[in-house]
């Protein structure tokens, strides 16, 4: 079997356990939802290094530092200050440029996608209106879905993304319902 199929293979076992691992953390507790997400994302983060995707993969690595960044912060109470999504949002542009332009020695197209979506995932957990931040979830999602659709990589990270979305979109729907449902309207006043 030649390096590149084993490679391949590789790449879709480990996305595919990232899938689940992602899937899995919707119907856990919050305390397990982190760790679940996390080892999903190092999934994820594999699956990318693999299939030689080395910006999705660099700004994998960003990601994870930047949730459980956030995460701390808010274990203890405190808001992570802005200054961080912008510090996370310089290193991932730095990132783009040093591997695309600087080691490869061409800029992809797609990464651009990638690197919106990551620059968005930065100030998107900084919202703390609920609604606000179903609606802002969307955005980075619905890129990063759209990056994988387009950069080649394994169909279960198409799926995870394809998933993220629409647990999303899901989490929106319910929460207008359940918000008509407190203000008394019905489905006839729509």
């Amino acid at each position: 079997m030649p390096p590149e199929m084993i490679t391949d293979i590789a790449a879709q076992i480990v996305s595919f356990i990232a899938l689940i691992l992602i899937v899995c953390s919707y119907f856990v507790s919050k305390k397990n939802y982190l760790l679940l997400q996390m080892l999903g994302m190092v999934g994820l983060l594999l699956s990318f290094l693999l299939k030689a995707n080395f910006f999705a993969t660099v700004g994998m690595v960003i990601s994870i530092i930047r949730a459980l960044t956030f995460f701390f912060y808010e274990k203890y109470g405190k808001r992570a200050p802005i200054i961080l999504s912008f510090f996370f949002s310089a290193l991932t542009v730095a990132s783009y440029f040093i591997i695309n332009v600087g080691i490869q020695g061409s800029a992809k197209p797609e990464d651009i996608l990638y690197l919106i979506s990551l620059i968005c995932y930065a100030f998107t957990f900084r919202v703390r209106d609920r609604r606000l931040f179903l609606h802002v979830a969307l955005i980075p999602t619905a890129l990063g879905l759209v990056y994988t659709s387009v950069s080649f990589t394994t169909v279960f990270v198409l799926i995870s993304y394809a998933f993220e979305f629409l647990a999303n979109l899901v989490a929106l729907i319910k929460f207008y319902i359940e918000e008509n449902k407190r203000k008394g309207v019905t489905a006839e006043d729509l």
